[in-house]
């Protein structure tokens, strides 16, 4: 391997694997520096539960929907390296404590025939509610055609032509894209089941009491337009297909290999040094990891000052709240005990959203108050059901994902993490029989998740979301631009535009920005 390459991309995850891809196939002369011994970053799965070495655990996101949205997968041509997936419809389904239930299918009008059983005025609110989110995601498409830095004639004309076909809709897309999630459910829906199913999917994009939150829900957009798959044998299978995708570019994997800082010098990137002391020469470094972590590793005094600052202040989990995970692994499959239902829908195969709307907004306060939810609130994706392959012959996993959770605790971990993740266990197991057969769990808090991968307080959307994060504005205002930081030195995760979720979108755009700048 040659010590000199026009690119080093820092960090093999989803989106490094993907910026190189496309570089690499552009012509250059690729690298991807990689600390952890495998690739995929937070798309990877592994057997990580000691007494259970046979069952495959998700160790970060357990979903594919940005992506199925995206052209990635078309353009790399993923399906030829070893894509495999498995749909379901529903895909979520709001687990009501009484044994009734709201599921979430493709079709809107279907879903609104659900949510019709506990409000028929919901049920409509619902169909007008989609029409809604529908102009959103017309307007993301809009402006998804190019550069969020960069306005041409022709976008500013598809978002005009986007503009007049929903001017009926101004005021309410005005108030979606500056509101808080939870206020907008209160305002469009009345019956708490209603509300628990719309913040149960939204929270996991972060605190829904705050401004700007509300266009999480272009999540359900995607829902009923593309809907979600399952990686068949866990999310390695994604990893791996990126990896092979990457490897059939042309392009450099080195495992193993933690960068100690990203050299700038004399105004400009001049590669990388590892933490074992070689340096790897490029004319441009691409740091995929989040932006604090960016500035840090940049060479004391290569960044100007204001765009040190910004990227230092990039807020992550800023109100104290962030996404824990439970994997469990179990000598019986896990099967819903109660909620089943009259139409023939097996709900076993969906996410099971557990918390009432209420649980969910105490649960909020409580963890911005570095408290453990006293009623703890989450997701349950039992992965066997749709994959039998990820444990042994009649043998389970289940994913258990806390949306609403604290970065810290006033007791600290060490003392609290224990009887939290039974709590949760033991809530999870009053809806799906299958835990009184548990060999073993994998619990990772936000802390874990840093000291595991060196993200920032484990934040795995790098900054937080919000309508003031986004496009031109993520990571910061005056940084989300095509301009490198400094000559040669670009963002290309999760913190740049389009934001966190496996789309692959940063990597892509970074990879464009890149090519504009060697021109």
């Amino acid at each position: 391997m040659d010590d000199r390459h026009d690119v080093v991309i820092v960090g093999g995850g989803h989106n490094g694997l993907i910026a190189g891809t496309y570089l690499s196939k552009a012509g250059k002369r690729v690298l991807v520096v990689e600390q952890a011994a495998m690739a995929g970053g937070l798309s990877q799965s592994d057997h990580v539960i000691p007494e259970a070495p046979d069952h495959m655990i998700n160790t970060g996101t357990a979903e594919l929907i940005h992506i199925r949205a995206s052209p990635v997968m078309q353009e790399l041509d993923l399906r030829s390296h070893g894509w495999k997936t498995v749909e379901t419809d529903p895909t979520y389904a709001w687990l009501d404590p009484d044994g009734g239930s709201i599921a979430v299918f493709r079709d809107p009008r279907r879903t609104a025939e659900d949510i019709a059983r506990y409000s028929k005025a919901d049920a409509r609110a619902y169909l007008e509610f989609i029409e809604l989110i529908d102009g959103l995601m017309q307007f993301a498409g809009a402006m998804g055609k190019a550069d969020p830095g960069v306005r041409t004639a022709a976008n500013y004309l598809d978002l005009a032509k986007v503009a007049i076909r929903n001017r009926a809709l101004k005021t309410k897309l005005q108030l979606i894209s500056t509101a808080p999630a939870d206020q907008l459910a209160a305002e469009w829906f009345e019956h708490p089941a209603t509300q628990a199913l719309l913040l149960g999917i939204v929270a996991g994009a972060g605190p829904f009491d705050t401004d700007g939150n509300g266009i999480a829900y272009a999540l359900f957009g995607l829902l009923h337009r593309v809907g979600v798959s399952k990686a068949v044998g866990g999310m390695r299978m994604f990893a791996d297909a990126l990896v092979s995708a990457y490897a059939a570019s042309g392009g450099d994997l080195m495992l193993n290999a933690e960068v100690a800082e990203i050299v700038i010098r004399d105004g400009a990137a001049r590669g990388v040094r590892l933490k074992d002391g070689r340096t790897i020469e490029a004319g441009v470094v691409i740091a995929t990891c989040d932006p604090i972590t960016a500035a840090r590793l940049a060479t004391p005094g290569g960044l100007n000052r204001v765009t040190q600052t910004r990227l230092e202040y990039a807020p992550a989990h800023r109100a104290n709240v962030g996404p824990s995970l439970i994997n469990v692994a179990s000598s019986r499959p896990f099967r819903l005990k109660r909620h089943r239902r009259d139409d023939g829908v097996d709900l076993n195969q969906t996410v099971g959203l557990i918390g009432t709307a209420d649980e969910l907004r105490q649960a909020l306060v409580q963890a911005r108050r570095g408290l453990v939810p006293t009623v703890p609130v989450f997701s349950v994706s039992p992965m066997t059901n749709w994959d039998p392959s990820m444990a042994p012959d009649g043998q389970g996993v289940v994913y258990i994902y806390l949306p609403v959770f604290p970065v810290d605790v006033n007791s600290g971990w060490d003392t609290s993490k224990a009887p939290a993740a039974q709590a949760i266990i033991t809530r999870a197991a009053e809806y799906y029989d299958g835990f009184d057969g548990e060999l073993g769990r994998w619990f990772e808090t936000c802390p874990d998740r840093e000291a595991r991968t060196g993200l920032t307080k484990g934040c795995v959307t790098h900054v937080d979301f919000g309508a003031q994060r986004t496009g031109a504005k993520r990571p910061a205002f005056g940084l989300g631009g095509p301009e490198p930081l400094a000559p040669g030195f670009f963002l290309g995760g999760a913190g740049i535009h389009p934001g966190g979720g496996v789309s692959g979108g940063p990597g892509r755009l970074v990879s464009k920005r890149v090519l504009d700048y060697l021109a």
